[in-house]
């Protein structure tokens, strides 16, 4: 009996622990011949260290759990890890043995924790920690600690001898002892985390002379005060990064006099001016001298970033004056306020591109110089002006030219790009300047990204003779490319713009989000057969253009946020075969779905269809106005659509159809022969005004009752007068004393090209509407009206004058939604039917 219950306990821990232990996901990598066995047992609840691991396992990532204390000999059955992440949990206790059995351990992860970095680690706890090379404690004190000193437990870290990569946080006033002298393989040294105020000269002096790496970043609680020989202890770093340190550039510029003439990979000083802590000694807003340079200008700095220093000025050999400007392969001008001046500055740029023969990256962007406030032009007014003079030429070595986002409304530059240029990254994104990028022509080029966002630049005037086969991503957006597609096909823009793109045969990604478009101009992608990847979202798209599915390699289309109500069924048909070639993900997300009697194959496709949908909750709208998602329409499709696909009734319908008309179809002739002349009229009629090009008065007639004028006043004018450029018709507004009030509402829907009726329940019984629906219905008979269109407001369809039903075929209708997140979309319904003979 005691054997019976042993087997049965001893069985019941066994299944346990294989339980506990799937909770983690256990993979295996190889690589040069070598295993790694992973153990995933990130983000699962866990509160201590799981014990029924692999014995095996040599990397642990616990990181995101609910870990408060790791308790001694918590590691000891997994003697050969080599990878430990403990980030992200709650620790604030670690016991004396609790690395015992770690000997192989090489990096070690306790960032975002609560450990007390003074009182937590002692020599004890470190010495099974023989081999670590990487040490990651950042982010782990959380309130700023006061001025005094803070001691380092550098016995601690003193036993880590093979530690190469150390990131912790820093103290206010720091005090680093002798123990960190014992760490001399030390190549890295990372503070991100900092409360930092005070850097003096024996801050660092025990750390190892052989830094490679130093990066004192997010120092923005204080601002520092810095001594200039504060880097002295490090002779040999290649690497410092002080991004968003507030330590004003000038003081770290300042520290740079041990590297006089030596080599520097890397020097981020980014957004080093904080403007809170402005004063007159260390302003925000900074020129840049002679003085500030003396000691950077004789060092030969790989990648230099000055971005985001308030710099709105520089003297004459001081920002852009380089000892060996050959060294400079990145540099960065991002978030200041200077602009390159006519005369002396745009001469020092000039040198110093001709003198940077290995520059690769040149960012200058988001610099707000000069906005436009009226019309003068700076260009000309320099005597010895001459447009040659602000050529700016490249040097054949820059790979990514960045001049997005500059306000710089003054004098003309030009940046040219010259045959044989490496340059395969441009961005001229939302730039509103006189610059412009020039490409050499009769050349081929090998730019591969283009990000034009923002609008139609200057840039594509040359295209002509550029050839931009080699360009793969293209970046169109918030361009406001509706102006160019929906042209004639004669115009000038239109022609440019798809000869562009006949020129990016290779095309792998386009972006046209947010351009308010609805067609694609036809041919537009003819000769483009590698796109797999294409925004068309935020548009005004109510069809799929057939410009996209004549594409074969498409793994990616997102058309959401537009006004599709609903997929084809040739578009579907495509994106299946899409996404059995090479798999597809359809995003259409936010469109003005329908369902209804038409649709109900599109909400079967949505339901049972392979491709990768974005969501399959879409919403649409039923018959009654009512909103539910397309999964519950396809649930409910019997109840919601069973009159929809009755075939007996249909088949009888069609046949008793068909005989009766065949019947009547002599009498209808002979009865209607007056009606019929009528009708060719009609045409000879419309013929002739599009020869013409008959003109109305008025775009719009409005026809409303006196409960809408607040309405009117406050949200349909500004919109269609004032954003829409439309001349409206109003009777309180436009019409005069003199002549009839009738006479004067005739003519005004005569000449009016479109009519709008805002129906309230005053409307019912104004005479004045009343006439006006018996005029527009003459109208409709002499065809004088283009569209007429009906908002509801506040009332409901059964209460419609009844004039208005004799012509509802006509009519087109707007229920005003209650939901003022609604409006956009109604909004851009409207606008639709109103612009909707342009574009044609």
């Amino acid at each position: 009996m005691y054997n019976y219950r042993y087997h049965i306990v001893q069985g019941f821990f066994m299944l346990l622990s294989l339980v506990y232990a799937q909770e983690c996901n256990i993979t295996v990598h190889e690589h040069l011949s070598e295993q790694t066995k992973i153990a995933d047992c990130s983000r699962r609840g866990f509160s201590e260290v799981p014990k029924t691991l692999p014995r095996d396992v040599t990397v642990l990532n616990l990181k995101g759990n609910k870990l408060r204390d790791i308790s001694n000999f918590s590691f000891e059955n997994y003697s050969l890890l080599s990878n430990v992440s403990l980030a992200e949990n709650k620790l604030h206790i670690i016991e004396e043995h609790a690395f015992y059995g770690l000997s192989r351990l090489k990096y070690l992860n306790m960032s975002d924790n609560i450990l007390n970095l003074k009182h937590v680690y002692t020599p004890e706890m470190l010495m099974p920690l023989q081999n670590l090379t990487n040490l990651d404690i950042r982010r782990n004190i959380h309130n700023e600690p006061n001025a005094d000193f803070y001691h380092y437990p550098d016995q601690a870290f003193a036993v880590l001898k093979k530690l190469e990569y150390l990131a912790l946080d820093m103290a206010p006033n720091p005090f680093f002892g002798i123990g960190f002298q014992g760490l001399k393989n030390l190549k890295s040294l990372t503070f991100e985390f900092c409360f930092l105020k005070y850097l003096r000269g024996y801050t660092f002096e025990n750390f190892s002379s052989s830094l490679d790496e130093l990066k004192l970043t997010r120092c923005h609680f204080n601002f520092l005060e810095v001594e200039n020989n504060t880097l002295s202890p490090f002779p040999h770093i290649t690497k410092i990064h002080f991004q968003e340190s507030c330590m004003h550039l000038k003081q770290a510029l300042n520290m740079l006099s041990p590297y006089s003439g030596k080599t520097i990979e890397i020097m981020n000083f980014r957004g080093l001016n904080c403007p809170i802590f402005n004063n007159n000694e260390y302003p925000f807003a900074l020129t840049v001298t002679q003085d500030m340079m003396r000691y950077l200008k004789t060092v030969c700095v790989e990648t230099l970033d000055l971005s985001d220093n308030g710099i709105v000025d520089f003297d004459e050999n001081s920002l852009l004056s380089f000892d060996r400007p050959e060294c400079l392969k990145h540099l960065y001008f991002k978030g200041n306020r200077f602009a390159f001046a006519y005369g002396r500055q745009l001469d020092e740029v000039k040198t110093f591109f001709n003198k940077s023969v290995a520059l690769k990256t040149f960012d200058y962007s988001f610099i707000p110089v000069r906005y436009k406030l009226y019309a003068n032009d700076l260009r000309f007014h320099a005597p010895d002006y001459h447009f040659s003079n602000n050529i700016i030429y490249l040097p054949r070595s820059l790979e990514k030219l960045v001049l997005g986002n500059v306000l710089c409304d003054d004098i003309s530059r030009i940046f040219f790009i010259r045959r044989g240029s490496n340059l395969t990254y441009l961005d001229v994104s939302f730039s509103y300047t006189n610059f412009a990028v020039i490409f050499e022509g009769n050349a081929t080029y090998k730019t591969e990204t283009l990000v034009l966002d923002g609008h139609y630049h200057i840039t594509l005037y040359t295209i002509e003779l550029v050839s931009f086969i080699n360009v793969k991503t293209l970046f169109w957006r918030s361009a406001k490319l509706f102006y160019i597609m929906h042209a004639r096909s004669d115009d000038m823009f239109l022609k440019r713009f798809i000869a562009l793109f006949r020129k990016f045969e290779y095309l792998e990604h386009l972006d046209m989000s947010d351009n308010e478009l609805f067609i694609l101009p036809e041919n537009l992608l003819i000769n483009i057969d590698h796109i797999s990847e294409l925004s068309l979202s935020k548009n005004l798209f109510q069809s799929i253009p057939s410009e996209i599915i004549s594409q074969n390699n498409i793994k990616v289309l997102d058309l959401s946020k537009n006004l599709l109500p609903t997929v084809d069924y040739e578009t579907r048909v495509w994106a299946d075969s899409m996404n059995k070639k090479h798999g597809f993900y359809f995003l259409l997300d936010d469109n003005a779905f329908e369902c209804n009697c038409d649709n109900l194959d599109f909400i079967d496709w949505v339901k049972k269809t392979k491709v990768h949908l974005d969501n399959r909750l879409y919403n649409c709208t039923l018959l009654n106005g009512t909103v539910i998602t397309v999964l519950e329409a396809y649930e409910n499709m019997h109840d919601l659509f069973s009159h929809c696909r009755n075939s007996v009734w249909l088949m009888i319908s069609s046949t008793l159809l068909g005989t009766s008309c065949m019947m009547t179809v002599i009498l209808l002739l002979y009865s209607r022969r007056w009606n019929i002349a009528i009708f060719f009229y009609r045409i000879f009629r419309k013929i002739v005004e599009k020869k013409y090009r008959k003109k109305y008065t008025y775009d719009v007639f409005v026809s409303y009752g006196g409960d809408c004028i607040p309405w009117i006043k406050e949200y349909f004018i500004p919109k269609l007068e004032d954003e829409w450029k439309l001349k409206i018709c109003l009777k309180d507004r436009d019409f005069y004393g003199g002549t009839s009030f009738y006479d004067a509402e005739a003519e005004s829907i005569e000449n009016s090209r479109h009519v709008i009726f805002l129906l309230t329940p005053i409307f019912k019984v104004s005479q004045d509407c009343l006439f006006e629906i018996d005029r527009v219905k003459h109208e409709i008979s002499m065809q004088n009206i283009e569209n007429i269109i009906v908002i509801s407001k506040d009332i409901t369809l059964k209460d419609i004058p009844e004039g208005l039903t004799h012509i509802w075929n006509y009519v087109l209708f707007i229920q005003w939604p209650e939901d003022c997140n609604d409006h956009d979309f109604t909004w851009l319904k409207l606008r639709k039917w109103m612009f909707s003979d342009y574009l044609y």
